[in-house]
């Protein structure tokens, strides 16, 4: 049996899909299969993976769309490896990575999941990162993944004894997220700080012209339902202002009310210990601190009462205050 499961879930991404199988073949670390399954596609792209001729390429084609989380499923369960590589069917993996992730799980057992950073290209490039710790992925958790699902490596092994899948029925963006935090009961959480799988960005993309409010709010109403979190839509309304979305223009009692929900996060997690008490408070403080610029554009109350929140007004702040009500005012002249 391999070592590594190269896991590529499949559907409409014939353009793309075997330039990423090929990547995955290329790797330095040779004891994998790459297993593609199919959702369905109606495209040339199980076509262009039928037609690689290593051996080491599984095929298992779907009658019909399922959705990706089925598809996923269905790799999950029919993965022969001891470690399960992700990686989606338009990205493509640096041939170092296998090597470098098989690697640092054999030397820290108690790692479970293992990301890297990601490297973008196609319409923009840039690189992303995450935590490179279990204890700041964790205090991180109700704000971002822990690791990227496209850059991860799982022990095949948690996923078999703790039973997580991905939920069939989350058809919308989201689901690799919710996917490696439900994973965080049974497992430690790890990442490479270099960049070792390229993720290409375009109108191919799951998110590609979805409602970003609306995503991130279904992703919150089912968080703080997985993390028993007493929270309604007004709350969900709230935490997104932290994530500096907004359906409408903040005002100073919505700033208000965002402070509250603040502390009583800080309260909860504090008496229950959900997330990493320290690492959880600095990134609160720190995602309110950064509201102060969009504030500032939409409201000068909502900015002031920032400031008061805050406790601090500094001449930069000051500035960019008067700046941001100067360009206000021109534009409602000019309208």
């Amino acid at each position: 049996m391999p070592r590594v499961t190269v896991l590529t879930t499949l559907y409409n991404k014939g353009p793309f899909v075997e330039e990423a199988v090929r990547s995955a073949l290329a790797s330095t670390f040779t004891d994998l299969e790459v297993l593609v399954v199919d959702d369905g596609s109606t495209d040339d792209g199980p076509g262009r993976v039928a037609a690689i001729t290593d051996s080491r390429v599984r095929l298992l084609r779907s009658a019909a769309n399922a959705g990706r989380p089925a598809a996923a499923n269905r790799g999950f369960a029919e993965a022969r490896g001891e470690f399960i590589a992700v990686l989606d069917a338009d990205d493509l993996m640096h041939p170092e990575r296998l090597a470098r992730q098989v690697g640092f799980l054999d030397a820290h057992p108690e790692i479970g999941a293992l990301g890297s950073s990601l490297a973008v290209f196609g319409s923009k490039s840039e690189e992303w990162h995450w935590p490179e710790t279990d204890e700041e992925a964790r205090g991180k958790l109700l704000f971002s993944d822990p690791v990227c699902y496209g850059t991860a490596m799982f022990r095949a092994r948690v996923l078999r004894d703790s039973g997580v899948r991905c939920d069939e029925q989350w058809l919308t963006p989201g689901m690799d997220f919710l996917f490696v935090m439900s994973l965080a009961p049974y497992l430690r959480y790890a990442n490479i700080p270099e960049p070792l799988t390229y993720y290409r960005v375009g109108e191919q993309n799951m998110r590609h012209g979805t409602d970003a409010y609306e995503s991130r709010a279904r992703i919150y109403r089912r968080q703080f339902e997985l993390f028993g979190i007493p929270a309604g839509e007004e709350e969900v309304r709230l935490q997104l202002m932290l994530h500096r979305l907004f359906r409408q223009v903040p005002e100073a009692h919505d700033v208000g009310a965002l402070v509250k929900w603040i502390e009583r996060l800080k309260s909860i997690n504090r008496e229950r210990r959900i997330f990493t008490v320290h690492v959880f408070e600095q990134e609160l403080d720190r995602r309110f601190s950064r509201l102060f610029h969009p504030l500032a554009d939409a409201s000068a109350s909502a900015a002031f009462a920032h400031l008061r929140a805050r406790r601090t007004l500094n001449w930069p702040d000051a500035r960019y205050l008067m700046a941001a009500w100067f360009r206000r005012r021109r534009l409602t002249a000019m309208s």
